[in-house]
């Protein structure tokens, strides 16, 4: 693995906005169930990648670059999908949740990757259950339903107690096989959204959590076979931990 210690990535990047609304609060708050997923197209040692770059009015982490991602939904535990997950996936988030909030938390990912980047990863399928659920609406009017298929956790990161937001934020990818870059569009939520490759990324600015999941990143796509564990950053007693979930 790289090298991931604090040390190795910098200052912790906080605005003052963000210090003083930590400062408000009696105690860390409790960490929400998120979900991030990295896409990538093109060669293995070379992908690009998609990325935008946080709106400068949010109060958690502005105008950084990030991948598409956010909090789970009540109702991606209930959409209907296509495809399944891989049983190295599965088995990993089984060990932390429900077979159906597994799911969900992988669906999360599919939803905002639609809503951040106008991108559809979904199959053609019948009429899709849960209609009244608007989240997903755009993928019944495209006759979509989101797809699992080829989606693999590579990474878990809770944000430290220092932040006055939280996040058990889980992370996958997903390699698109389409000829050409799919068409995105920027969003309400993320500017600037492209494909990027490593080298052009290191020239964007990124927040410390979003450049040590790069480095996993790294050390994922040179797996020949992925391992049936994962990265997990974590803080203990007033430390951030790096290591492996579920633990070996």
């Amino acid at each position: 693995m790289k090298d991931l210690s604090p040390k190795s990535l910098g200052e912790i990047r906080m605005t003052d906005a963000e210090r003083d609304k930590r400062r408000d609060l009696i105690r860390a708050p409790r960490p929400r169930i998120a979900s991030t997923i990295v896409l990538t197209h093109g060669p293995r040692d070379n992908p690009r990648i998609l990325m935008g770059q946080r709106s400068k009015k949010h109060d958690f982490m502005p105008s950084v670059y990030v991948f598409p991602g956010g909090r789970v939904d009540r109702g991606d535990s209930y959409v209907d999908y296509t495809g399944e997950l891989s049983p190295r996936t599965q088995t990993i988030m089984e060990a932390a949740f429900t077979p159906r909030k597994a799911r969900a938390v992988v669906l999360a990912s599919v939803r905002e990757t639609y809503e951040e980047t106008s991108l559809l990863l979904g199959q053609t399928g019948q009429t899709m259950r849960n209609h009244r659920d608007p989240s997903w609406d755009a993928f019944r009017h495209a006759g979509l339903k989101p797809d699992l298929d080829g989606i693999e956790v590579f990474g878990r990161a809770i944000t430290p107690p220092h932040r006055h937001k939280r996040f058990d934020a889980w992370f996958f990818i997903k390699h698109l096989e389409t000829p050409e870059l799919p068409q995105i569009a920027d969003s309400a939520e993320l500017l600037n959204v492209g494909w990027f490759t490593f080298d052009e990324i290191q020239a964007l600015e990124l927040q410390r959590a979003t450049q040590m999941m790069l480095k996993v990143l790294e050390q994922y796509l040179s797996y020949d076979r992925p391992p049936a564990h994962i990265f997990f950053s974590h803080a203990k007693h007033g430390k951030i931990l790096t290591d492996s979930f579920p633990n070996i």
